[in-house]
């Protein structure tokens, strides 16, 4: 089938399955989920409708074309009725295999895959970019849908102030501080970096756009050298006005403000959700291929990754070969409890490469790492989306080792 001259390279990176006579196929191209709308509309049916696939035996055919990578399908939050709704018209129902997650205006519905046998779905704003799912009724009848309106979809512009050459923007989606950085790197220079905000007039200026919610700044506690660092690797002086208070291991740099006074800084977990301020510098330019700074442990919070592989097999019936990696995350605290390794690795399936992956981190001794697993798990995703691109895989957490060393 020839493509249609309007982004010809989406439709060379598509997978299909087919189910129930429908087709469904993914696109890895990362597009906003109102453009990813637009696609599907314009050359399929629609971003996937799964309402028809209520059954956990009939929903189980999509597990091929999820990975640990969100992707977008029809779901989104219709302020219009104060809930769900398909963008292909039809009735919402909750699913019955999957948890619902929360959501609300600008917020879209995407569907991965963890462990289990099933996807499920989540929410994100909806303008982040993502893979999206479209899928091809035969039985449908083309119709002139409308288009859901901007304001049903998308979250409030980012506030933006200038600075001289600096251009500062608060992005009000919550997320980690290690995806706000990547995210800051990606788009902009890094997260706000405000050593050359020394005046009144910058202090008012940054106030513009803080809130009483903290948002994520580029300061934080470096685990490697013990103090306080910026993320932009651009110095290391801290204005006395932003007050800083006492940090340690895995805590990052919330910016608020108060009715009247000037922003200052809060110690935040790194892990927590929050709105995150970016600047950009045109000296500096995009900074993708930082390497990332140490947050919960030194000198292998970077997540140094060591894999015994099985021999890579040809997978068949996937458009690409997918990496199903278990992970064994090692938590160093100072407990002198001698608490055994946390389960062993189970066999992967018949034909899946894997690896088995250990990533030191150093925790207060008062945490559980059980407790954590999720943040670590996050990070090491995070780190091996950078190294790995849009390659597949999956990570699967085994327990946890103490070093008492």
């Amino acid at each position: 089938m020839l493509c249609p001259p309007l982004r010809v390279s989406l439709c060379a990176t598509a997978l299909q399955l087919v189910s129930n006579g429908k087709t469904f196929l993914r696109v890895e191209e990362e597009l906003s989920w109102l453009d990813a709308l637009r696609y599907c509309r314009g050359h399929h049916t629609d971003l996937a409708d799964l309402q028809s696939m209520n059954r956990v035996s009939s929903v189980k055919t999509l597990y091929d074309l999820t990975s640990s990578t969100e992707a977008w399908i029809g779901l989104f939050f219709n302020v219009r009725i104060g809930g769900l709704s398909w963008s292909s018209g039809s009735s919402f129902s909750a699913p019955v295999w999957s948890l619902l997650p929360s959501f609300q205006e600008g917020l879209c519905a995407t569907l991965y895959s963890t462990v289990s046998i099933l996807p499920n779905l989540g929410a994100a704003p909806c303008t982040a970019q993502k893979p999206f799912i479209c899928y091809e009724d035969p039985d449908k009848v083309q119709q002139n849908l409308e288009e859901p309106a901007l304001s049903l979809t998308t979250s409030p512009e980012p506030a933006v102030v200038q600075m001289g050459r600096l251009t500062f923007k608060r992005f009000d989606q919550g997320t980690t501080w290690l995806s706000a950085l990547l995210y800051c790197r990606t788009h902009h220079t890094d997260l706000a970096d405000l050593q050359t905000v020394t005046d009144e007039a910058g202090k008012e200026a940054l106030k513009s756009i803080t809130s009483e919610t903290e948002a994520w700044i580029g300061l934080y506690f470096n685990a490697a050298s013990g103090s306080l660092s910026w993320s932009s690797d651009l110095g290391a002086s801290i204005p006395t006005w932003l007050q800083v208070p006492k940090f340690g291991a895995g805590l990052c740099a919330g910016l608020r403000t108060y009715v009247r006074y000037a922003p200052r800084v809060s110690s935040v977990a790194c892990y927590s959700l929050q709105p995150f301020i970016c600047f950009y510098d045109p000296s500096v330019g995009h900074r993708k291929s930082a390497s990332l700074p140490q947050l919960l442990g030194a000198p292998s919070s970077k997540v140094t990754v060591g894999v015994t592989s099985t021999p890579a097999v040809p997978n068949e019936g996937r458009g690409t070969d997918a990496r199903d990696a278990a992970s064994a995350t090692q938590a160093q605290h100072g407990s002198t409890s001698t608490q055994p390794s946390q389960g062993k690795a189970p066999a992967p399936e018949s034909g899946q490469p894997f690896g088995i992956l250990k990533a030191d981190f150093t925790i207060p001794a008062a945490m559980d790492p059980e407790d954590m697993k999720d943040q670590f798990l996050s990070e090491i995703q995070e780190v091996l989306q950078r190294t790995l691109g849009h390659e597949q895989f999956r990570l699967r957490w085994i327990g946890f080792e103490v070093n008492k060393k």
